[in-house]
């Protein structure tokens, strides 16, 4: 029993190091793919929002329905 204790003990010390190593070599917050997205796409988006009326531009609901109304007349990365 001691030694299944001490093997989980040691298991998990292994995993945290890893992920913790891991995490550092990893870009995180890199941004560069969205440099490669469909222009129309973003011209879609960024017409669409320019003339909504500015009261419903902050709206979570009607940015939810731009992104996907946008998304099915042009793929975002295609």
């Amino acid at each position: 029993m001691k030694t299944s204790r001490i093997a989980l003990f040691a298991f998990a010390a292994i995993v945290g190091i890893g992920s913790v190593v891991g995490a550092g070599q990893a870009k995180a917050g890199s941004l560069d793919f969205l440099n490669h997205m469909n222009p129309q796409y973003t011209n879609c988006i960024a017409s669409t929002r320019a003339n909504i009326a500015p009261q419903y531009r902050d709206q979570r609901n009607v940015h939810d329905a731009i992104i996907d109304n946008c998304a099915r007349r042009f793929p975002p990365f295609g």
